[in-house]
């Protein structure tokens, strides 16, 4: 058996979760969230080029490898790429999008526009083509669809609706209380921690939380349903919880552990517009953690006891119905 029972403390846990939240709640109102991920008025630098070299991959790399020799060799870092595709004239077009920190200075630019004229003219198959560089200065926004966070909404929609199917509306409450509490409490931690959010990312954020938990709880539903299919009698809500809890801790620990690997290894490895996302995902997954590990298993012994009530209730109704039906 566990030592460590949280249903145990369950009304400790919920007023840790109620102070964070409302802490967070009260920020956000006075505060926002820190957008400074958005990166204002950053200088990018645009190089344009035609269909001829779109059609040829190998000229559009030996472009993209020219601007980024130019750019090492006058010291400037870039902090983002994104690559933009139009029509100019009913023509195709693409571009390169390099983005750089805001004090490149006017000279810096002119140079590093000549380096490159310098660089192409002396390519045989690249002097001729149409290519235009021009510099800019604008705000690096965020790369999160909204597509993608209506994705997740249905997702955890879905997962709901087969949680309440195949578990039981008891275990579908109990998730959709925890998908609740991990979108909020993700959201307060952004606001109260200020960690860098693109301006339109947090709600992105505590949908991922929200769907993780969720797909977190799905070890306990099916450890408590396991349980419940290999017991002749029935198992009350405490001492089902006890049984399944060190298992299913496991299993969600490691799940959240590569998780978490993953998000710190697409921090150390992506590209500074990806890598920005690194550590708002990490209060999601903390999020998750605390609903999985601690907070969902203390939640769902009252909830099941109380499902486990109304079914013996119903169940004593409907067998005096049946005796007075025999008399």
């Amino acid at each position: 058996m566990n030592k460590f029972k949280p249903w145990k403390l369950l009304s400790v846990f919920l007023a840790i979760s109620a102070v964070v939240i409302i802490a967070g709640i009260v920020l956000m109102v006075l505060l926002g969230f820190n957008n400074s991920a958005d990166m204002p008025e950053n200088k990018m630098f645009e190089v344009k080029y035609d269909v001829t070299v779109i059609n040829d991959e190998t000229l559009g790399d030996k472009l993209q490898t020219y601007c980024e020799d130019v750019f090492e060799s006058n010291g400037l870092s870039v902090l983002d790429m994104r690559k933009a595709t139009g029509a100019d004239g009913g023509a195709e077009t693409a571009a390169f999008n390099f983005y750089f920190d805001p004090d490149v200075s006017a000279e810096l630019q002119t140079k590093v526009e000549n380096d490159l004229a310098a660089k192409l003219g002396a390519d045989e198959k690249l002097k001729d083509k149409d290519i235009y560089t021009a510099w800019h200065t604008e705000t690096v926004q965020s790369e999160v669809d909204y597509v993608w966070r209506g994705a997740v909404a249905v997702g955890i929609v879905v997962a709901l609706v087969y949680v309440g199917i195949r578990f039981g509306v008891g275990s579908a409450l109990t998730g959709l209380a925890l998908s609740v509490h991990d979108a909020l409490f993700t959201l307060a931690v952004l606001a109260i921690a200020r960690i860098p959010v693109y301006a339109s990312a947090p709600v992105w954020y505590a949908a991922v939380a929200a769907f993780l938990s969720l797909a977190l709880w799905l070890i306990y539903c099916i450890k408590l349903r396991a349980l419940k299919k290999g017991s002749q009698t029935p198992v009350d809500a405490e001492t089902a919880m006890e049984t399944v809890y060190g298992s299913a801790w496991k299993w969600a620990a490691v799940c959240l552990g590569l998780v978490a690997a993953a998000v710190l290894l697409l921090g150390l490895v992506a590209t500074a517009g990806v890598r920005a996302m690194a550590l708002p995902l990490l209060a999601a997954v903390v999020a998750a953690a605390y609903s999985s590990l601690i907070l969902g298993p203390a939640i769902h012994v009252y909830v099941k006891r109380a499902f486990d009530k109304l079914s013996r209730s119903n169940k004593i109704k409907y067998v005096g119905k049946e005796k007075k039906a025999d008399k």
